[in-house]
């Protein structure tokens, strides 16, 4: 009995000491996100925001912005590309920030960003910390693209 409780904590503490694989952005972003603004980021008329365009250089120079988005979620009137969309993205801050960071890093490569730093899960964490919502994050974007 007790080598059976010995070899069950040794397998736990060798599993844990293994190496974690990174979480696959592309594939949680298919998951969590293209249903609305496609694979390929484009947005849908409509329903969703193109998650690319002239309007990122601003809002990803801001790189708590993304963050916000993904664990706070955005409401009300934003302008895209030249089109007003009125909804409600909801928040995902139901996944952890490994999983965040995963997506919002294949977020920035399909706008073109591929030698931007990659979001780590420090950083949705930092902003996992303050206070947020949909609201509070329209506002932000309204303060780095104008209304």
């Amino acid at each position: 009995m007790k080598r059976a409780l010995v070899m069950t904590l040794l397998g736990a503490a060798g599993a844990s000491a293994l190496p974690q694989t990174a979480p696959d952005g592309a594939a949680l972003y298919t998951t969590h996100c293209a249903v609305c603004h496609l694979a390929d980021g484009a947005g849908q008329p409509g329903v969703a925001p193109a998650l690319k365009g002239e309007h990122w250089s601003k809002l990803g120079a801001e790189r708590a912005y993304l963050p916000n988005v993904l664990l706070y979620g955005l409401s009300g009137a934003i302008k895209v590309n030249g089109q007003t969309f009125v909804g409600v993205m909801a928040p995902f801050a139901n996944l952890d920030d490994a999983t965040l960071a995963a997506i919002a890093t294949h977020v920035r490569k399909l706008q073109g960003a591929v030698e931007a730093r990659p979001y780590a899960a420090d950083d949705i964490k930092t902003v996992r910390e303050k206070a947020g919502n949909p609201q509070a994050t329209r506002q932000l974007r309204s303060q780095l693209v104008g209304p």
